[in-house]
C-alpha cells in the first residue's frame, strides 16, 4: 500500500464488504431453502434479511424458529450484524435512530459513522453458519414429512 490511510481504508473496506457478504449469502441460502419446502407461506422480498421475519416465515413452514438453532444472545448478536450490514448498504454506515433502536447498540450515536472489527464479522459469518446448517436439517426433515414440532 502506497501509504497507511489507504492501508486502513482498504482493510475497512474488505472487512465491510465481508459482512454484507456474509448476510447476502445467508439470505440466497435460504431462499433457495425456503422454496423448496412443501406449501411454504409467501414471502416478500428480502424477507430473509431481517432475522425476525426470516424466523416466523421459517417456523410456519417447518415447525422450527432460528431459536431452535442459536440461543437468544447469538440471535441477538446476528441481529446487531444485519443490522449494520443495512446500514452499510443504504446508510454509508452512518448511525441513525433506527439502527440504535432495532441494533439495541448503545455504543454509537446518531450520525457516527460505523466502525467494524475483523473478529465481529468472524463470529458473525460462524453463526451463520450454525444457523444455515440448522436450517437444512429442517428444510430436509420437512421435504421428507418429518415436519418438526414447534
Amino acid at each position: 500500500m502506497p501509504d497507511r490511510d489507504t492501508a486502513e481504508t482498504t482493510v475497512r473496506v474488505v472487512i465491510e464488504n465481508g459482512l454484507q457478504n456474509a448476510v447476502t449469502a445467508f439470505q440466497r441460502v435460504v431462499e433457495a431453502l425456503f422454496v423448496e419446502l412443501p406449501a411454504p407461506p409467501k414471502a416478500r422480498r428480502n424477507a430473509f434479511q431481517n432475522l425476525a421475519e426470516g424466523s416466523t416465515l421459517w417456523q410456519q413452514a417447518t415447525g422450527q424458529g432460528y431459536g431452535a438453532h442459536l440461543d437468544s444472545p447469538s440471535l441477538d448478536q446476528l441481529a446487531r450484524a444485519f443490522q449494520q450490514r443495512h446500514l452499510l448498504a443504504h446508510r454509508q454506515g452512518l448511525v441513525d435512530e433506527e439502527y440504535i433502536a432495532k441494533s439495541g447498540d448503545t455504543r454509537y450515536r446518531p450520525g457516527q459513522r460505523l466502525v467494524l472489527r475483523a473478529e465481529r464479522v468472524t463470529e458473525a459469518v460462524e453463526l451463520v453458519e450454525r444457523l444455515v446448517a440448522g436450517l437444512r436439517d429442517d428444510a430436509s426433515s420437512a421435504r421428507s414429512g418429518q415436519r418438526s414440532s414447534p
